[in-house]
């Protein structure tokens, strides 16, 4: 079971998939960025693009975002998801079964955070994401996104966009964006 590190749902565990279809960020990473973005979170609007469990998105919304759009493709895995907003009673998250780039393709929303948190190997669908929101302006004037990724230079940054800090948390690096 994964914990919620801070806010309403502080220490209140969730549900993981099997360890084969998903791969969870851990406490520490999550502790890392949410701490870092503390101030900015309320009343915030945030995207969580391959949501798996929902810890990025539950984190959100314990820390006072007032709408998290969760994307998840594996049915299965949209039903831990699902199980684990309900056991909590959270009341801003809208889940999608759906391909994140399906969704980034058709959504008219904007977001003030973008979690990118795509399987590790597929740093290709990072990239495509990444050009999505650069050419459909879904992110914020303001706005931030952050990816979790093992391949850091294989993540093409459109023009844009820039990275303006990043983050090594063992092998795992957190990059983060924002507009130019």
């Amino acid at each position: 079971m994964l914990r919620i590190v801070a806010g309403k749902y502080k220490n209140k565990k969730i549900l993981e998939p099997d360890k084969n279809t998903t791969r969870p960020t851990t406490e520490k990473v999550r502790e890392a960025v949410f701490s870092s973005l503390h101030f900015k979170m309320e009343n915030s609007e945030c995207l969580d693009l391959f949501s798996g469990s929902g810890a990025w998105t539950i984190e959100a919304e314990s820390r006072g975002a007032s709408k998290v759009v969760a994307i998840e493709k594996n049915p299965s895995v949209v039903k831990i998801l699902k199980q684990n907003i309900n056991a909590l009673n959270c009341q801003n998250i809208n889940v999608y079964n759906i391909d994140a780039i399906a969704f980034l393709n058709k959504t008219s929303e904007f977001f003030d955070f973008i979690f990118i948190d795509a399987p590790f190997k597929e740093f290709n669908l990072v990239n495509e994401s990444l050009n999505l929101i650069s050419d459909s302006k879904l992110l914020k004037e303001d706005g931030e996104i952050i990816i979790e990724t093992d391949m850091a230079k294989e993540i093409k940054i459109p023009e844009q966009l820039k990275i303006y800090k990043q983050k090594k948390h063992g092998r795992i690096e957190l990059l983060y964006v924002c507009w130019k």
